[in-house]
């Protein structure tokens, strides 16, 4: 995926710009970084460095560790595969017809990075995730707010908006968690929560998309 991006202009909206410059290949970018992301947080174990972000949020819920850790293991797979391979995908490709959805996912990034790189500094240390974080998605983050809006054609309001949609999933994602732990949802309703998850940047953005005009909305 990072290779069709920056080799062709398979994702491209203005192949006359530079592909930094172009919003739609910006709201493309936001999956592969993603990927890399997911890559960071779970692959460490895999290869014998002692993080594992399983264990990092049965902590910091109050859980105890694994096996008595109450979190179904199947969680993580599926709102991570829900979010970024399915939804974030879904996001770019509608771009095309509106840019407060193609740009939503951008949000969660910025969220995420954002959240990583707090706890890094506040535990003078690192986390799982938090090189991904800290060093691609906070500054891509800000340059995609730069380039889409700063110094690009689109609303503040309308770029401003996506990236709320996105950071909205991320506390959404934290509140399941707190339900789960007061026992308003079970082990499959926590299931279901994370998939649908996966695509509420989406629907954010589409319910906020009601409140602008359509040429707003438009991709240039």
């Amino acid at each position: 995926m990072i290779a069709i991006l920056l080799m062709t202009d398979t994702f491209r909206g203005n192949a006359a710009a530079t592909r930094w410059r172009d919003p739609m290949w910006l709201a493309w970018l936001a999956v592969p970084l993603y990927w890399l992301h997911q890559f960071e947080e779970y692959s460490l174990p895999v290869i014998g460095i002692d993080y594992s972000i399983q264990e990092m949020i049965c902590e910091k819920i109050g859980f105890p560790p694994y096996p008595e850790c109450p979190i179904p293991l199947a969680f993580y797979p599926v709102v991570n595969i829900a979010l970024m391979w399915f939804g974030a995908p879904l996001a770019a490709y509608l771009f095309r017809r509106n840019v407060l959805i193609g740009l939503s996912f951008w949000g969660l990034l910025f969220a995420n990075g954002l959240v990583h790189t707090a706890g890094g500094v506040a535990q003078g240390g690192y986390n799982t995730g938090l090189l991904t974080a800290a060093f691609l998605f906070v500054p891509l983050s800000v340059w995609v707010l730069y380039a889409s809006a700063i110094r690009g054609p689109y609303s503040g309001k309308v770029v401003g908006v996506a990236y709320a949609a996105g950071g909205a999933t991320h506390i959404l994602l934290f509140m399941g968690y707190g339900l789960f732990k007061a026992g308003v949802i079970g082990n499959a309703g926590l299931l279901v929560y994370a998939a649908v998850i996966g695509f509420t940047p989406i629907i954010l953005a589409a319910l906020a998309s009601r409140f602008f005009k359509p040429e707003l909305l438009s991709p240039v």
